[in-house]
């Protein structure tokens, strides 16, 4: 190519063959190549290599975010379950008691209680044990407590303590069966408030009881039902008055 400038114009002498170029617009498609390839192509390698990148990287977190998921494989789950009636705050339990069942732990931890609550005995304490048992038995259980505890019976532990004796329980033992029965063997110590005992005594009390299934997905304020079904108790032995 000649550039040629005098005084009076300008002239631009092209080369035949560029010339032709031109005239048949193979320059144009070979610039417009040139531009995509320099400029547009590396463009969209970039958004697609972005793109894969970003996919990639949604699968990874995914993975992480299962595999984490996994962990710990023992996984702790809190039930909130009536504490002890003569104490007024709540005690966190970890149910592992019983190796490898942690339904039976939590099983044994509520019919514990039960026995306690049950068994044991203070005046100014009737009205809590009466609503414990009536909320942890079945009707015919808790009507048999019922009957158990009015000055109607003769036996009745209100006639028998009356107001200053308290009888406390310690769980010695529980024995399960695989068709939800379990023998307790408990002992009971009754006190006057000058700290005389009037009973010390050991007794076996058989029970069948209906527990819900350890549920991960339990939704909030769910409630986690356990009722006793059957309860039966005998002395074994009267320390006292053997």
């Amino acid at each position: 190519m000649i550039l040629f400038i005098s005084n009076y114009y300008c002239a631009i002498i092209v080369p035949s063959s560029l010339e032709q170029d031109i005239r048949s617009g193979d320059y144009f498609k070979r610039a417009r190549i040139w531009y995509a390839t320099k400029y547009i192509t590396p463009l969209s390698q970039r958004s697609m290599l972005l793109i894969f990148l970003g996919i990639i990287g949604v699968m990874l977190l995914g993975i992480i975010l299962n595999v984490i998921s996994l962990f710990p494989v023992v996984k702790q789950v809190r039930y909130s379950i009536n504490s002890n009636i003569f104490q007024s705050s709540a005690n966190i339990i970890s149910a592992d008691q019983i190796a490898n069942n942690s339904l039976r732990s939590i099983a044994d931890i509520m019919i514990r209680n039960y026995v306690i609550h049950r068994e044991s005995y203070d005046y100014d304490q009737l009205k809590s044990q009466f609503a414990f048992i009536q909320n942890n038995s079945t009707r015919l259980v808790f009507r048999k407590f019922y009957n158990y505890m009015s000055i109607d019976n003769s036996l009745s532990p209100v006639l028998k303590y009356q107001k200053y004796i308290r009888r406390s329980v310690n769980i010695l033992s529980t024995e399960y069966s695989n068709d939800n029965q379990v023998t307790v063997v408990f002992s009971t110590l009754a006190k006057n408030s000058g700290g005389e005992i009037s009973e010390n005594m050991v007794w076996q009390a058989s029970l069948n009881y209906e527990i819900d299934q350890i549920n991960l997905n339990l939704s909030d304020n769910s409630r986690f039902n356990f009722a006793i079904t059957d309860y039966r108790v005998k002395l074994l032995q009267d320390k006292i008055n053997k």
